[in-house]
């Protein structure tokens, strides 16, 4: 089972301008055991499967659906999985399967097993054994 850790700094930047407030910010930070890192968009379901899979292969294509509209899939080789933002929720749907989930887990241990179910029933990756890092 291959394995990842998640890092997290939180920080406060400056708002901008006279009137604005200090904020405070948290990035987080997915290390993997071949010493590579990715920054996540956020600590949520689609950043996670988002770098999940772009880590093992499976690359972001544009389809064409209209005139002037398109759809952005996750695609390897043949295979297509398209991600459907639905409010606070995600759907990830091929021609035969389809999962629709949460985006947000306020327990690590949920959120990480409902990424690995995605990984391992859509995209036929093993799951990760992820876990927070302690610095």
């Amino acid at each position: 089972m291959p394995k990842a850790a998640i890092s997290s700094r939180a920080f406060l930047v400056d708002g901008g301008c006279n009137a604005c407030k200090m904020q405070n910010t948290e990035t987080f930070t997915i290390h993997f055991e071949d010493h590579l890192s990715e920054v996540l968009d956020n600590f949520d379901v689609p950043s996670l499967v988002q770098t999940l899979v772009q880590k093992n292969g499976w690359r972001e294509a544009v389809i064409p659906t209209g005139i002037g509209e398109e759809t952005i899939v996750l695609k390897k080789g043949n295979d297509v999985i398209e991600p459907k933002p639905l409010g606070d929720q995600i759907i990830y749907q091929t021609a035969s399967q389809r999962i629709q989930t949460q985006k947000n887990f306020d327990d690590n241990d949920q959120l990480f097993d409902q990424v690995n179910q995605i990984l391992a029933r859509l995209f036929k990756i093993d799951p990760y054994e992820i876990r927070i890092a302690v610095d």
